[in-house]
């Protein structure tokens, strides 16, 4: 026979179940926003005038040229070649279809490119551990990830339909061969009114592989 007790987990047993549950519990950067670790560019949009936020997540691939130079930057290999200097790469947006960015893409190769959302990066990027600077906007800048980082204010562009983006060699008017150190794709569109700024994160994790 089996006493009442018996029915009933015991302690280790029941704190093995709430952490198996609390594991497969979704991660959010702030209400009601996951955290998708194969998300690593965000844009953050947020209206002047209303206050409201909005945050437009998106996958990016690191091209062969960005391969190569986070390789010689981790060796002993000097110096990059023309029209890859990624070290104080642009940001630029697009708004023509992105459809699935390759490892060979270059400047000529993304669609209906916006010139005006040129942007040099912030002070002191590209960085590591970001996270611990901007925990609450850029949760996936950790420890083994490079972050870039830009801002636009109100008056720095606008435009409808923000599909996604590059980052590209430095010159003032990139070439149409000039480099992609990433290109991506929003998961969602979003457009951006002379009434937002926009902050985009844009991470690169060491996998190590």
């Amino acid at each position: 026979m089996y006493g009442i007790s018996d029915s009933f987990d015991s302690v280790a047993q029941r704190v093995e179940k709430f952490l198996t549950w609390k594991d497969h519990l979704p991660t959010f950067s702030h209400k009601g926003v996951e955290i998708d670790s194969e998300n690593n560019v965000l844009g953050v949009l947020e209206n002047t005038e209303t206050g409201f936020t909005t945050y437009n997540w998106g996958a990016n691939l690191v091209g062969t040229k960005g391969d190569i130079y986070y390789a010689k930057k981790s060796s002993t290999v000097p110096g990059v070649a023309t029209n890859e200097n990624f070290l104080q790469g642009k940001a630029e947006l697009q708004t023509g279809v992105v459809g699935t960015p390759q490892k060979t893409d270059q400047y000529s190769t993304v669609l209906s490119p916006v010139t005006a959302s040129r942007k040099a990066l912030e002070a002191n990027y590209p960085k590591t551990n970001d996270v611990a600077a901007n925990a609450a906007e850029n949760p996936t800048g950790t420890i083994e990830s490079i972050t870039y980082k830009y801002y636009w204010n109100t008056t720095s562009f606008s435009a409808n339909n923000i599909t996604g983006g590059m980052i590209h060699d430095a010159p003032a008017t990139p070439l149409a061969a000039s480099a992609l150190l990433t290109h991506w794709g929003f998961a969602a569109t979003f457009s951006k009114t002379l009434t937002d700024t926009l902050t985009l994160y844009v991470n690169h994790k060491m996998n190590g592989v």
